[in-house]
């Protein structure tokens, strides 16, 4: 039998350790609530301010970066490039809706409209490249290749491109549900699908899934950190951060937003206030 003493000591060993989870735990939040009170946010676009012309075209859910470091938008059929004296578009007027867009790595824009992916020439036409398998597909930059992917279609296919220089593109998978978003990290492809954050090795061709949210928390839009290798991620509840597989929780202030990193700083974008502002701090 136990003596008193050993169950004292038992006793008391128990509460050391429930003692010594508490204050993980507090610690943790007392660290997650420094870091969120380390965020600055720097407004880039307040959409009180655009003129109502332009409020009555709606925004694309696309952001990007020129080579000049403008955040360049869509709406309808034209561009818009935002800068010290706010919106302004470029281009020439495109002959229909331009769908999607994103610039390569050499900086050369690409759009998609219709079913054609096209590219801006120096007179600032968009120029056919070639026709795609279907209409409405979006548009991704990777390190040397564009990632072409399906979100609107009425079966249960939809496929992920790899297009290359010299007009050619590849079929790396098939998912039965639609891709929302497609981001570049390492070697891996990231892939937001439903609620499902998944990975995809183009050497071995293994998808595996990563992060899954609950069945409303919709993956809306990811971004890269490269120089830290952090992903980010906007869903209906928030945004997160995924790095070296380990998932935190950031915000819940601008849910559902569409992400960019650029400049050691978060772009996100609300197409629906045309919003535009950007965390700093946040890698920290």
């Amino acid at each position: 039998m136990e003596s008193w003493l050993e169950k004292i000591l038992i006793v008391m060993k128990k509460l050391i350790l429930n003692f010594q989870i508490i204050l993980c735990l507090i610690l943790a939040q007392s660290n997650f609530a420094q870091q969120k009170d380390s965020l600055r946010y720097e407004v880039m676009l307040n959409g009180k301010m655009l003129s109502d012309s332009l409020k009555n075209e709606p925004f694309i859910n696309d952001i990007a970066v020129s080579p000049n470091k403008y955040i360049t938008l869509v709406a309808d059929k034209n561009f818009y490039m935002l800068g010290w004296g706010g919106l302004s578009t470029f281009g020439n007027k495109a002959d229909t809706t331009i769908n999607a867009f994103s610039y390569t790595t050499e900086g050369l824009l690409m759009a998609i409209k219709n079913d054609e992916l096209c590219f801006m020439n120096e007179l600032g036409n968009l120029d056919k490249l070639v026709k795609l398998p279907s209409s409405n597909m979006k548009i991704a930059s990777g390190k040397e290749v564009m990632y072409l992917f399906e979100q609107n279609k009425s079966d249960s296919l939809y496929p992920l491109f790899a297009f290359a220089k010299g007009g050619k593109y590849k079929q790396l998978l098939v998912s039965p549900k639609p891709i929302t978003a497609v981001v570049e990290m390492k070697d891996s492809i990231y892939l937001a699908i439903g609620s499902g954050l998944f990975s995809f090795s183009p050497k071995d061709g293994k998808l595996n899934l990563i992060a899954g949210f609950q069945k409303e928390n919709v993956i809306k839009s990811m971004a890269v950190d490269l120089k830290n290798y952090i992903l980010y991620i906007a869903t209906k509840a928030g945004i997160y951060a995924l790095k070296d597989n380990s998932l935190v929780f950031i915000t819940s202030d601008f849910s559902g937003s569409i992400l960019k990193f650029f400049n050691d700083g978060l772009i996100v974008f609300n197409p629906e206030t045309y919003d535009i502002l950007r965390i700093v701090n946040i890698g920290k």
